[in-house]
């Protein structure tokens, strides 16, 4: 209902929800929430819920919403890609700029603050830990407790989850209309399957094909730890987010 505020026909309408059930029943003032927090980012929730979370589209794990809405609080650009996500005249090449965004936003999200691709984020996050002090070190560090969710998912696999978000966010920006979307599904992050729409991961290959494609072909450094490599700061996280 926010995110769709601007499309009522009388723009002085005031809104009222009524939630809960019994004696928790109570009306909320959709009205209000809409003046205090502003037209651009209340047009952004359907796209922001849409991406991090909803029933539609699998959540990010052990991030929940609060520590995501304080990062799309804070910045006008993310809460403009996420406003503009659903939008059915948005071209090839500027559905592959929001998606730059949304990356930059995502690696933020996991804590690596540097990283506007979500490829390097995963490495940074990873080297910022792993990473060799000497290059005669023998590779011998216990990466049992290393935990995959900790770091962002890769961009094939995040790609798909921002085409789902895309097409889930222009039904519910449509809703009222017939149809809401003319989009194909089979287009935007899902398979079929007897019958059924399932979810589309990734495109390409799940591991390398060979070896030499891990061998990293630059000059060996030093090993220390360069201004690039990010520490996986928990400023933010000392909030419980609960789960989706």
């Amino acid at each position: 209902m926010l995110a769709n505020m601007t499309k009522l026909k009388n723009g002085s309408s005031h809104i009222w929800m009524l939630t809960g059930t019994g004696n928790n029943e109570r009306f909320i003032d959709i009205t209000k929430i809409y003046e205090e927090l502003g037209e651009l980012l209340t047009k952004s929730l359907s796209g922001f819920h849409a991406f991090t979370g909803s029933d539609f589209n699998p959540a990010f794990f052990n991030k929940g919403k609060k520590r995501p809405f304080n990062l799309l609080k804070k910045c006008v650009e993310f809460q403009g890609a996420f406003a503009d996500l659903g939008n059915a005249n948005l071209t090839e090449e500027l559905l592959q700029s929001l998606f730059d965004i949304i990356q930059k936003f995502t690696c933020q999200m996991y804590g690596a603050k540097k990283s506007v691709d979500v490829d390097d984020g995963r490495y940074q996050l990873f080297v910022s830990t792993y990473e060799a002090t000497d290059v005669n070190e023998n590779f011998w560090k216990k990466v049992r407790s290393f935990d995959a969710s900790s770091i962002p998912p890769c961009k094939s696999e995040l790609y798909q989850q921002f085409l789902r978000a895309h097409y889930i966010s222009s039904i519910w920006k449509n809703a009222s209309q017939k149809p809401p979307t003319t989009f194909n599904p089979l287009e935007y992050g899902w398979v079929e399957h007897e019958s059924s729409f399932m979810f589309k991961w990734f495109e390409g290959d799940q591991l390398p094909c060979l070896v030499s494609d891990l061998i990293d072909d630059s000059p060996e450094t030093d090993g220390a730890a360069s201004d690039d490599i990010l520490s996986h700061d928990e400023d933010d996280d000392s909030e419980d987010d609960s789960e989706v």
